[in-house]
């Protein structure tokens, strides 16, 4: 009866985190444009990320951009991508400088590798190994 449909995420400049989320996969499917409002619509095979972006926004509190202390704190967390390749997307991240900071892949409780990287506006994007 139910099925996952989206994530939304609200971001500081759109043509940034666009062209972030491109990288990953993602296209612009669909948009919305009004005075209070840009709305993006990206797709990656079914996965839908909806992107926000108001003139008047509020920055990412500084805990939510801190892995450690954001998991224990009530909320949304992140949202995850899958590969088949650990290594080889760490390479390809490294490579293309989509992502500065020390990449360091975990080996995971459930068994399967991963990292993090945060999108230009701090929000936790998690690769893990599928």
């Amino acid at each position: 009866m139910f099925s996952f449909n989206h994530v939304t995420i609200s971001v500081k400049n759109l043509k940034e985190s666009i062209k972030f989320y491109n990288f990953f996969g993602f296209e612009v499917k669909k948009e919305f444009h009004n005075a209070d409002v840009d709305i993006v619509l990206l797709r990656n095979g079914d996965a839908v990320l909806e992107l926000f972006h108001y003139e008047d926004n509020y920055e990412l509190p500084e805990h939510s951009k801190n892995l450690g202390v954001d998991l224990k704190t009530i909320g949304n967390k992140h949202f995850g991508l899958g590969v088949e390749n650990i290594e080889q997307a760490k390479q390809k991240i490294e490579k293309n400088g989509i992502y500065t900071e020390q990449i360091d892949i975990i080996q995971g409780r459930l068994g399967k590798p991963y990292f993090f990287v945060k999108d230009p506006d701090g929000i936790l994007l998690e690769i893990i190994e599928e």
